[in-house]
């Protein structure tokens, strides 16, 4: 694995959470595949247009984002976190990041509480 992957991988992952704690679905819109596609506790799926309009409407929020593990596997990598808000636990996450041609994109995410 070179070193410059598992770099734009995690530099891809910090623009995740920057977009989310500036609730900016512009930054988002740039780092999530258009075939994107969330799974939430409750079975819920969403597609990146859900993600991005329910982004305007995100209550303001003091967010940070702890970051578990990162690993590259060929042309596809996984980051694990949890997310905090105000302070407390709100859920874990596994996303999933696939390289298409010369860039990585995000293609899912696995939300769970």
């Amino acid at each position: 694995m070179p070193a410059e992957d598992l770099d734009a991988v995690l530099a891809l992952d910090d623009a995740w959470n920057a977009a989310y704690h500036h609730r900016d679905p512009g930054r988002m819109a740039m780092i999530l595949a258009d075939d994107w596609m969330a799974f939430f506790p409750d079975g819920q799926v969403v597609f990146k247009p859900d993600l991005l309009e329910g982004m305007r409407h995100n209550p303001p929020a003091a967010l940070m984002f702890e970051r578990h593990a990162a690993r590259v596997f060929g042309d596809t990598a996984v980051t694990r976190g949890t997310l905090y808000a105000d302070g407390g636990r709100m859920q874990s996450f596994l996303r999933v990041y696939a390289r298409r041609g010369s860039e990585w994109r995000a293609v899912s995410v696995q939300v769970v509480p």
